[in-house]
């Protein structure tokens, strides 16, 4: 391990712990790890005094070293000198082997200690998992780990052979010196290197070694050279485990970033979960808030209600006061005029009296014998009528007062009775709501419980496809370095002799269908198509119909073939077809043909759907992917979305086996979570698109994969983006991908992520401004193709003037709708 790389992974330890410890904080762990914490304290001084012990020594051997490099600067042959600088080598050699043994036995005390800990951790892991699980009566301890076992023999013995073999070799034949003294070993070297190691060294080296033989000088070049052997040996033993550690750092630098990836999700799906519950928990509360301040707004209105017809009903008695003391007073007035009339009739009859009495007097003075009983009788007739009318008038003002207070308490009654009904009225009122808030409640209960039945019905199922899945998907390919020069199946086939000429069979040319396809639809994009005769557009393509013969042989050859060179009968009607040993429909040709009838208005009546629907189901294999033709060709990606497109328009899925080809786009998904042309090829933008959009338009999008790999699709397709598109990586950009790739991320659902402008620069820059077509690269010659996928492409992103592109069949959205209402009057028809 270099000093680079251990400090960089000591850097990474420090921060993990770190992590950790805001982890431990987070969560109030500090008072459940203080124990740890102190241990760790204590664990973090002692390491500071090794370090400071540690630093000592070297220092120590680092003066001493100096200190022999300064007496080497002023050497003077002499034994005693020699003997001096001995000593003190041999000084400097003992504080070296004191400082390893010293670090050695910690080393030793460091891994027993590990041992022990690993050994009391499998022990408490073995304790948790028992928790859970019943004990077994023939249940055994775990094996030890080979990091436990590390320091059970010691570590001369766990060295490499290389390292060991060096080592020996130096403790047999006498050090680093060979045997022979420091000063007499670099006089060796200085002659050895100065000739390089030839012949002629020695006869200067009895110059420099007069105390060796020839001999001697010879068996110490044989020990050097042995020497330098064993340390290139060991050099390239260190390198090699040094690449191995690089390597298992490397892997456990990603198993750490893949685990950090996994935290990361878990405590953003957490983070998301705790946002719904809150947002969820607000709603109910800001529900119930509503709830109640409907309520008191209810209540507020029914008390100012009843304090209105409170007022009302003070106002009303008020005024029927009144009312009654005006009565009353008109009553008390009349009462008075009339007793005031009634004083003046008794006053005028009594002076009528009086007249009448001085008369009597008068008289009865003459008659005062006779009048005396008759007046008494008078009187006291008067004074019993005057007492009778008195007592009337009492007795009507008592009735009057009772009818007066009856009225008045039969009016609060009813308002009363009023009070009570409303309060009725609002309690039922209440209590209704009550019943409908708890059905509500009772429904939306029930609607999430059967949304969460089914989400998980639908997770089971999805495991259970992704099970069946991943057991399909084992591709088991042999290696054959022999193909890649062998012809294939295919061009023997086309190289057969046919009859006695000798000729082989001549194959369509499938451009000319293409081309018109793209032409047509640029100019329904273009929104220019009234500038093509649509009549006669119809009658060829409905020409290039392989149609079934009479009896049906070549039901399987069916479809549409690119071009009518081979000499086949002018034909448009529905059939039969004329037999014709080497004529054959085309799935891209049949893909194009229908596509361009859509485009200019046909019904598809003249398409012989069934016919069609047998040529596509013989060109499907077992693995799921399609030939071009019955043949045989190269079997991809391009063609599954040919043969979905096909069954798409006609309305009919039984022209394929859509799990056959579901199953092979698992399979072409590439480690980058792109899909290739088939199984174990390299990413591509065009099969990526062929395989979304044939999943979208089987409706399997969202069964096939899961969230978490489309988005991984998601991100690999915007990636694609450099100014404009390009295939795969380190391509160049290309016109044409930005309809494959952003088609793809607009089924995806991400396409509005990208930069339309780089995007639409780009397009407009591969621009032809003479002839107006659009090239692959700028300063290119335009074609066709990436005319028309460059006009595509600018449609996707809202260019004006253009009409919208449907981004699974490559079709203007005006044709699309054309096909929906076709498909409508099929169903119609069936039904």
């Amino acid at each position: 391990m270099s000093i680079t790389d251990f400090l960089r992974e000591a850097e990474a330890l420090r921060r993990l712990v770190c992590k950790e410890e805001k982890e431990a904080k987070r969560r109030d762990l500090t008072e459940t790890s203080s124990a740890f914490h102190e241990l760790r304290d204590h664990m973090n001084a002692q390491l500071r005094a090794d370090i400071m012990k540690a630093q000592q020594q070297l220092q120590k051997l680092k003066n001493s070293v100096f200190r022999f490099q300064e007496q080497l600067m002023d050497v003077k042959p002499s034994p005693d000198v020699i003997d001096k600088l001995r000593a003190t080598m041999t000084d400097i050699e003992n504080s070296i082997n004191d400082f390893k043994n010293t670090q050695h036995q910690s080393f030793e005390e460091l891994l027993k200690e590990e041992r022990t800990f690993w050994q009391e951790i499998c022990a408490f892991e073995k304790k948790i998992d028992s928790w859970a699980l019943p004990v077994k009566a023939d249940s055994r301890h775990p094996p030890c780990s080979d990091r436990a076992c590390v320091g059970q023999k010691s570590d001369w013995r766990n060295l490499p052979a290389e390292v060991t073999a060096l080592e020996t070799f130096l403790q047999q034949t006498g050090g680093r010196h060979g045997g022979w003294d420091e000063f007499d070993h670099q006089s060796f070297l200085k002659v050895w290197t100065k000739h390089s190691g030839k012949p002629l060294y020695r006869q200067e080296a009895r110059l420099y070694l007069p105390g060796k033989t020839e001999e001697d000088v010879k068996l110490h070049e044989e020990w050097f050279l042995e020497l330098r052997h064993l340390q290139d040996r060991k050099r390239e033993a260190i390198c090699k485990w040094r690449a191995s550690k690089q390597r298992e750092r490397e892997l456990q630098r990603e198993q750490r970033d893949g685990d950090e990836e996994l935290r990361e999700n878990e405590a953003q799906r957490l983070k998301q979960e705790e946002w719904r519950r809150e947002a969820s928990e607000r709603l109910e509360a800001w529900r119930s808030q509503k709830t109640q301040q409907r309520e008191e707004e209810r209540e507020q209105q029914l008390r100012d209600e009843i304090l209105r017809r409170r007022r009302a009903k003070e106002e009303r008695r008020r005024q029927l006061e009144v009312k009654l003391l005006v009565e009353d007073l008109r009553r008390l007035e009349e009462k008075l005029q009339e007793k005031h009339s009634k004083e003046e009739e008794q006053s005028e009859r009594l002076r009528t009296l009086a007249k009448l009495k001085e008369k009597r007097e008068r008289e009865l003075q003459r008659e005062q014998r006779d009048g005396d009983e008759e007046l008494r009788e008078n009187e006291a007739q008067r004074l019993k009528q005057e007492e009778w009318r008195r007592e009337a008038s009492e007795r009507l003002e008592a009735w009057r007062s009772q009818k007066t207070q009856q009225r008045e308490e039969e009016r609060e009654q009813q308002l009363r009775d009023e009070i009570l009904r409303r309060r009725r009225a609002k309690e039922e009122r209440r209590r209704q709501l009550e019943v409908k808030l708890l059905v509500e409640d009772l429904r939306r209960l029930e609607e999430k419980l059967q949304e969460k039945h089914s989400k998980e019905e639908e997770q089971s199922e999805r495991l259970r496809t992704l099970a069946k899945l991943k057991e399909k998907v084992e591709v088991h390919i042999s290696r054959d370095p022999s193909r890649l020069w062998k012809p294939t199946k295919v061009w023997e086939e086309r190289n057969k002799e046919i009859g006695p000429s000798g000729t082989g069979p001549v194959f369509q040319i499938f451009h000319r269908l293409t081309i018109v396809f793209f032409s047509l639809s640029g100019l329904d994009v273009l929104d220019a198509l009234d500038v093509v005769d649509k009549p006669s557009l119809i009658e060829w393509i409905y020409s290039l119909q392989v149609l079934p013969t009479e009896d049906k042989s070549n039901l399987r050859r069916c479809g549409f073939r690119g071009s009518s060179h081979i000499g086949v009968p002018y034909n448009t009607s529905k059939g039969p077809g004329s037999p014709h040993p080497y004529d054959s429909g085309h799935v891209a040709m049949t893909y194009t043909g229908l596509a361009c009838l859509i485009i200019l208005g046909d019904d598809l009546s003249r398409v012989n759907k069934d016919a069609c629907l047998a040529g596509l189901r013989a060109l499907q294999l077992e693995d799921g992917s399609f030939y071009a033709v019955p043949e045989g060709s190269e079997n991809d990606m391009r063609f599954v979305y040919c043969a979905a497109c096909i069954c798409y328009m006609l309305d009919d899925w039984s022209g394929m086996d859509c799990q056959k080809a579901i199953d092979y786009i698992r399979r072409s998904t590439s480690y980058d979570s792109g899909i290739g042309q088939g199984a174990g090829l390299e990413s591509h933008g065009g099969s990526t698109f062929c395989a979304i959009a044939s999943l979208c338009m089987m409706g399997k999008l969202q069964e096939v994969f899961s969230e978490r790999e489309l988005n991984r699709i998601r991100r690999w397709c915007i990636l694609r983006q450099q100014n404009g598109f390009h295939g795969r990586p380190n391509k160049p950009v290309d016109t044409c991908y930005s309809f494959w790739v952003g088609a793809a991320l607009e089924l995806l659902d991400v396409f509005q992520y990208t930069n339309f402008e780089k995007n639409r620069n780009y397009i407009l820059s591969t621009q032809d401004r003479l002839v107006g077509g659009f090239a692959k690269w700028p300063d290119s010659h335009p074609d066709p193709l990436h005319t028309y996928f460059g006009i595509c492409g600018l449609s996707l992103i809202g260019e004006a003037d253009l009409r919208k592109v449907h981004p699974a069949l490559n079709i203007s959205m005006r044709a699309f709708e054309c096909l929906r209402q076709l498909h409508g009057s099929w169903r119609q028809k069936c039904t």
